[in-house]
């Protein structure tokens, strides 16, 4: 008996190894939206991991609603998040429709990015916004800017 018990235990702890060796390291990274001005709508989020497509087709989108904001600032997470580079494009999405409006090419909701890059009158480039996530916690905070004066709704 101890014969066959020694070869399958063997087996297993190389198994559980192997399981574990192939398994990419993850972060929950915390994000922290500064400067929001209403509860309306909902927070809508692109995360590129390249400058391929960035910002206007992200390879992964992420909603939140705006019901934990408290005092313009709103904290989610981002569970299970990969080791690696990504920058993050932000849309206070007021109408709920996942773009952005714009009259006379002036945006009409708030916008932000990773790294907060100085304003000007194009998108920051991706090298401008990305982070590095190589730890198993970590926070980040993306202040909103609005351009348009407040709707008289909100």
């Amino acid at each position: 008996m101890k014969y066959v018990t020694i070869p399958v235990l063997f087996m297993i702890l190389c198994t559980s190894l192997e399981v574990h060796a192939q398994t990419p390291p993850a972060c929950t990274l915390e994000i922290e939206f500064t400067g929001i001005r209403s509860l309306e709508g909902q927070i809508a989020v692109g995360v590129n991991s390249t400058p391929e497509g960035w910002p206007h087709e992200p390879e992964k989108e992420l909603l939140w609603t705006k019901e934990d904001m408290k005092d313009g600032t709103l904290v989610v997470s981002v569970e299970n998040l990969e080791y690696g580079t990504y920058a993050f494009s932000v849309l206070d999405d007021t109408d709920l429709d996942q773009e952005m409006k714009f009259f006379m090419g002036i945006p009409r909701e708030g916008f932000g990015f990773s790294r907060n890059p100085p304003h000007k009158l194009s998108e920051p480039e991706f090298e401008e916004c990305f982070i590095t996530i190589d730890q198993p916690s970590q926070r980040i905070t993306i202040e909103m800017r609005y351009i348009a004066k407040r709707d008289k709704t909100q």
